[in-house]
């Protein structure tokens, strides 16, 4: 009869104000940016707002509707969270004080929606229990155009897009950007959510673009250039908010800009502006309270969960820990590192932590 120390200890979840169900749920559902349905290709984009989507396709497109229409779009990022431009409160923010309406009370935000014209019943209806622009959208907009949403109730039926990885140097090519906007400058609004497949262009376009408007070009911000020089496929009237999105290599869609502002739609010469997200990961941290970076990590790769499980993905505390692990003979309590994961309310966050660890002895 031998004596073995068994102790390995791979991830410690600390659970606060949850169950664990929630918190299986949690762990399930991070795959985010994942579509419904299928992949398809159309050969024809020449409408200004897009083609017709065809179906509920977007899990993370929210709708901010007022007096039953949709007048800006949104995504959600994270439980009860959705990201969309400032812009869309700029009036009511000018005004509020003659108006005394709250901006809490200005939209509500529905989820699942693909026909605002017909009953669905993927679609649900929500208030929103705050609103946080950027400090600076007001002074210096149209630049900081970015605003962040908290929902009053869960949002546990649908799936969040992916944030980017922070302050991206090279931007894909192209994305897409659903929305519910006007087909044309000053049209009717659609029924139906359409989407539009756009260039993004350099820096150094975009800033001459802006130049030649007359504008100067020094002041952009935290922004960039999506459309075509060439005109006919924009987003219009009514898209504002909604996300410019993009695939990364594993197939998920990722958030990379929030439309924000133009010249007209899809006129020769003149592109969309975008707010650039990547620049905003510090301040959608700070106001949203997600650990962005794990959400992000966890979000993007579907073997996370189970790597953590196994300690294929632990820090390199860890690492150089069990290195050096093989040489001791822990008969007594030792200090190591472990990877937490707290879950608190709807906040969830990843930190290493040097616990004492305690050798279980087991008869064999």
């Amino acid at each position: 009869m031998k004596l073995v120390l068994a102790f390995e200890i791979q991830i410690w979840i600390l659970v606060t104000n949850v169950s664990h169900i929630l918190l299986e749920k949690i762990l399930r559902d991070r795959p985010c940016g994942r579509p419904l349905g299928t992949e398809f290709v159309l050969q024809n984009y020449r409408v200004v707002a897009g083609y017709d989507v065809g179906y509920y396709r977007y899990p993370w497109y929210a709708a901010l509707v007022r007096q039953k229409q949709v007048s800006c779009g949104g995504a959600l990022i994270g439980p009860r969270t959705i990201l969309t431009a400032a812009h869309c409160y700029r009036e009511y923010v000018e005004t509020a004080n003659k108006t005394g309406i709250k901006l809490e009370e200005v939209y509500t935000v529905r989820l699942g929606m693909y026909n605002i014209c017909s009953t669905e019943n993927t679609v649900t209806e929500y208030k929103v229990e705050k609103v946080q622009l950027h400090e600076l959208y007001m002074s210096m907009k149209p630049y900081y155009d970015i605003c962040l949403l908290t929902l009053a109730n869960k949002t546990d039926l649908y799936h969040p897009i992916c944030l980017p990885p922070k302050a991206i140097s090279l931007k894909p090519k192209e994305g897409t950007v659903p929305g519910m906007g006007t087909l044309k400058y000053q049209g009717p609004l659609p029924c139906t959510l359409h989407e539009a497949r756009l260039l993004i262009y350099t820096d150094d376009v975009c800033k001459k673009m802006i130049k030649d408007t007359g504008n100067d070009e020094k002041a952009v911000k935290n922004a960039f250039c999506a459309g075509y020089l060439t005109g006919g496929i924009d987003t219009c009237q009514g898209d504002s908010g909604g996300p410019l999105q993009a695939l990364d290599e594993n197939g998920n869609y990722v958030l990379i800009g929030i439309v924000s502002f133009g010249f007209h739609c899809a006129v020769p010469g003149y592109l969309g502006l975008y707010t650039d997200v990547s620049q905003y990961r510090d301040w959608i941290r700070e106001k949203s309270q997600f650990d962005v970076d794990f959400l992000h990590d966890l979000a993007n790769n579907d073997s996370t969960i189970s790597e953590f499980l196994n300690g294929s993905t632990e820090s390199n505390q860890i690492s150089d820990h069990k290195k050096k692990r093989k040489h001791l003979h822990h008969d007594h309590p030792y200090k190591a590192p472990i990877r937490i994961i707290i879950i608190k309310d709807r906040n969830l966050v990843s930190a290493i932590k040097p616990i004492w660890h305690h050798p279980i002895k087991r008869r064999n």
